[in-house]
């Protein structure tokens, strides 16, 4: 019998864990990171109040004091104080869904689509011994992940 070279004894450790926080990433940065590019996407896809980003709040001209205020800005249109961080309102495109807009904003849901998505791909190019349960397993993980506050 010969002994487990380096490659062989972690990879069945490691690549669980580096799927997990694929999906993880992929999934913050789908429903919840402000990249430009990808906060624009978002914007006219879902919709919906939504906190201010840095450079927006440095261009605002408005200053909320409570959490009833409700305020209209000449560039961002209305905002208003919630969870004590100022949100705006983006009206969402006529042609996106309503599913669709659930979908890229709620992190359960868009952390299952992603992890079959990464555990298809993955398995497709490298292989994996039992793809169907690594795809349940990497979405429960990197959904628990996403949905924190803190990440």
């Amino acid at each position: 019998m010969t002994p487990p070279t380096a490659d062989t004894f972690w990879l069945p450790v490691l690549l669980p864990v580096l799927l997990v926080l694929v999906v993880y990433r992929l999934t913050r940065l789908i429903t919840t990171d402000d990249f430009p590019p990808v906060l624009w996407v978002r914007d006219r896809l879902a919709g919906g109040w939504r906190p201010l980003t840095g450079p927006e709040q440095a261009r605002s001209r408005v200053k909320l004091q409570s959490v009833a205020d409700v305020q209209d800005d000449p560039e961002f249109g209305q905002l208003r104080m919630i969870d004590f961080k100022t949100n705006r309102y983006v009206t969402r495109s006529k042609y996106s869904p309503v599913w669709l807009a659930e979908l890229i904003t709620c992190s359960w849901c868009a952390s299952g689509w992603v992890s079959g998505l990464v555990v298809l791909v993955t398995d497709l190019t490298v292989g994996l011994p039992v793809p169907w349960l690594y795809g349940p397993a990497v979405w429960g993980a990197a959904a628990l992940l996403a949905s924190q506050e803190w990440s």
